[in-house]
């Protein structure tokens, strides 16, 4: 089932209750924006040691829950989307990579940057290939 706009509104289900909501979407994008900035700003001062550990964790946590949440207020759409599908290849590469002990060198630092520039890039693409406002 399509939500045409999910942009303006997510449907939830609740068992048989389906609700529509003006602010929800938007809400969960901007939480989905917070764990990022927590996730790749603790990420990038995770050398200064286990404190910031939580942060981080807890960063792509958020992400991973506001992220499932607004796919599924639209599955078809960000299926039938080509930078949706780039972002969710580098997607778990770039975690693999960030989780990686090769990440401490230089070299696997900058791959996992790469990685993690790539799929904000592709983020932010989504919009702009989304097939089902052509």
């Amino acid at each position: 089932m399509t939500c045409p706009g999910s942009r303006e509104f997510l449907l939830i289900y609740c068992g048989k209750v389906r609700v529509k909501n003006t602010w929800l979407f938007p809400f969960i994008e901007s939480l989905h924006l917070a764990g990022l900035a927590m996730f790749v700003g603790t990420a990038a001062l995770s050398k200064s040691g286990r404190i910031l550990r939580r942060w981080t964790h807890s960063g792509l946590l958020l992400l991973l829950i506001t992220g499932l949440a607004m796919f599924f207020a639209d599955t078809p759409r960000y299926l039938a989307n080509p930078a949706f599908r780039v972002k969710m290849a580098l997607f778990p590469v770039a975690i693999l990579c960030q989780l990686s002990p090769l990440r401490r060198g230089r070299a696997g630092w900058f791959i996992c940057v790469l990685l993690w520039t790539l799929v904000a890039l592709a983020s932010r693409a989504i919009a702009d290939f989304d097939i089902a406002n052509l």
